[in-house]
């Protein structure tokens, strides 16, 4: 009788996986990288290319 009282121990959920979360992080990142590079060139590249002698 003992055993019909106690709760029944459920099994752990399996973990939900971060992948596609990290690779939207790194996606965003490097977007955000090549935005800030050609904006850089789009401000600085006559400096650039004078500073270069061409």
């Amino acid at each position: 009788m003992n055993e019909m009282n106690e709760m029944p121990v459920s099994p752990e959920a399996p973990k939900k996986s971060n992948t596609g979360l990290i690779i939207g992080i790194v996606v965003a990142v490097l977007l955000c990288c090549c935005c800030a590079f050609v904006a850089g060139g789009w401000f600085f590249g006559d400096q650039i290319v004078q500073s270069l002698g061409m």
